[in-house]
């Protein structure tokens, strides 16, 4: 049995006893998603979480499930409200974006198209991440997403990645970084020795990139050295 029957009988497997499989996307240039496959069968459907780093996994997939629940039980909900995680809106997905994500279901089923979801999550949970998949797919605008059809055109290894904060995922100027390995990089908004272990995430440096082009000037920082700059400043200062 070949590696891709062994996925999709896997993916019939969770479809079978839950209604639906959940794939996980991780990338060493876009951001990490998730979306659903099987939801099509009964609900003309898929689902996807594009970004939204705040979240962790198995947050990830409380908030599947409840949505699921959600429209279960009202076909025509716009939003649910989730303890401890926050509100979630859902938007229709242009279908720009399902064809460059949702692989899986055109897999699985053999379709040439079906309508996906979005979920959008509230204010205080956004990240940068997140792009706006109700519009067409244009990477002059999504510029964190734009790896899905550009090349990475810096000289990095696509294994570098980056330990930052949420504030810098929030959009909040990064002012510290340092570099530790070839293709591990710390950057922080803020003092890193003021960010809390719950607010430390790891995405891969093109997204950081997106959020904020001028990080491209770090690439020729020497392991073992850093940079800091002023909130008020684009110029890096040699740490120390």
């Amino acid at each position: 049995m070949t590696d891709k029957e062994i996925y999709k009988k896997k993916i019939k497997s969770n479809i079978d006893e839950f209604g639906y499989h959940v794939t996980l996307v991780t990338s060493q240039t876009e951001p990490r998603y998730a979306y659903t496959i099987g939801l099509y069968q009964k609900f003309n459907i898929e689902l996807v979480f594009a970004g939204g780093i705040f979240f962790m996994k198995d947050e990830i997939l409380s908030i599947f499930k409840a949505v699921i629940n959600e429209l279960k039980s009202n076909e025509n909900a716009s939003k649910v409200k989730i303890k401890d995680l926050g509100t979630f809106s859902f938007t229709k997905v242009d279908r720009s974006w399902s064809k460059l994500m949702l692989l899986g279901v055109y897999d699985f089923f053999d379709i040439e198209e079906f309508n996906a979801i979005q979920i959008y999550p509230d204010e205080h949970h956004f990240t940068l991440d997140i792009p706006d998949l109700s519009r067409k797919f244009n990477p002059s605008i999504e510029k964190v997403w734009k790896w899905l059809k550009n090349d990475l055109k810096y000289p990095v290894s696509k294994k570098m990645m980056v330990v930052t904060n949420l504030d810098a995922l929030k959009g909040v100027k990064i002012t510290e970084i340092m570099r530790w390995e070839e293709d591990e990089f710390e950057m922080f908004a803020g003092s890193g020795d003021d960010v809390k272990k719950e607010e430390i995430r790891v995405v891969p440096f093109s997204t950081l990139l997106g959020i904020d082009e001028t990080l491209g000037g770090v690439l020729n920082l020497k392991v073992g050295k850093g940079f800091w700059r002023g909130d008020d400043s684009n110029k890096w200062n040699n740490w120390g």
